[in-house]
């Protein structure tokens, strides 16, 4: 593994555990049929990206100023959106860092549906720093999180806070509405999943990257809803400490007994695609699982698999 990779690793690995200590306090919520209560925020409960080559949005929301970055494009055309949702202890800006391929691509990928169209719009909302519900497995503890936990989109402010970004950005008549993509990381890869199900007339196509089953998260599993099945592709880590491998593959089997409209990716090491064939790893050590959890696919598998999955699953 390279040296500053490895440092990154360690450095992550001991801030879980800090992070895991505190978050141990939280007493176990009172589960109903959508879940868990909301997460409890911490102050302060939003901050500023920076939104590099971007504009930076924002609302305010019951006092809480919601933010979201914003890469709009040449304006030539109306061009299909992504709304990236990042991961636990992320922001928006990690696009830019982790996420420097998508936007790299964003750029001039032929997503649109129409010819000759290049490059896609991305929206990068901001999730709320909380303390979020304990459940097995690793822990994250307090940091920016999108609220999995509460399944009732009526009155999930995460959700709400999505809805007005991606109104907002639709109503400037840049958007091509057949083509409203969402992709996530980690629990931004679980979110997505949900926000796809509620809003499956709007939402065409998601991805994750390194999620599971989002109605199996503990401490609360709900039932899978009915409706649209939006078409899903998970691109997922042979080994990783928080998406494990065996619980991807419970959530691949779980949509291929349902016939979803599904594409599963198996990322090697360095975050290239490897056969379907590939099993997990057995000896998935603390540092590897979180290389792999915090590398991105490579623009290769982002291109090739994820937005052409999204492209050939637009709206009718």
């Amino acid at each position: 593994m390279p040296k500053r990779l490895s440092a990154a690793v360690a450095a992550l690995a001991s801030l879980f555990v800090s992070l895991a200590a505190a978050a141990a306090d939280i007493s176990a919520p009172a589960c109903t049929a959508t879940g868990t209560p909301p997460i409890q925020t911490v102050e302060p409960v939003t901050e500023r990206p920076s939104c590099k080559d971007g504009k930076v949005l924002s609302f305010d929301q019951a006092g809480v100023t919601r933010y979201a970055c914003l890469n709009l494009g040449d304006g030539a055309a109306k061009l299909p959106m992504i709304v990236y949702l990042h991961g636990s202890l992320t922001t928006p800006d990690s696009l830019y860092l982790a996420g420097r391929d998508l936007f790299a691509l964003s750029r001039d990928y032929p997503l649109s549906t129409h010819p000759g169209i290049k490059g896609f719009i991305l929206l990068s909302p901001e999730g709320r720093r909380a303390q979020p519900w304990e459940g097995e497995g690793a822990h994250t503890g307090t940091g920016f999180h999108w609220d999995e936990w509460q399944r009732d989109p009526a009155t999930n402010l995460d959700v709400q806070a999505i809805d007005h970004f991606i109104d907002e950005v639709v109503a400037t008549g840049a958007v091509d509405e057949k083509q409203i993509y969402v992709f996530g990381w980690s629990n931004g890869a679980n979110m997505a999943v949900l926000y796809g199900a509620w809003r499956s007339e709007r939402i065409a196509a998601v991805a994750q990257y390194a999620g599971t089953d989002p109605w199996q998260r503990p401490p609360c599993p709900v039932d899978m809803p009915s409706g649209r099945r939006v078409p899903l592709t998970l691109m997922r880590n042979m080994c990783d400490a928080l998406a494990q491998c065996p619980a991807t593959s419970s959530w691949s089997s779980t949509l291929e007994g349902l016939n979803w409209p599904f594409q599963r990716v198996d990322l090697a090491l360095r975050g290239r695609k490897t056969a379907p064939t590939t099993q997990c790893v057995q000896s998935c050590g603390k540092a590897r699982g979180l290389y792999e959890h915090i590398r991105w696919p490579q623009k290769e598998v982002l291109a090739d698999d994820m937005l052409a999955f999204f492209k050939a699953n637009a709206l009718p």
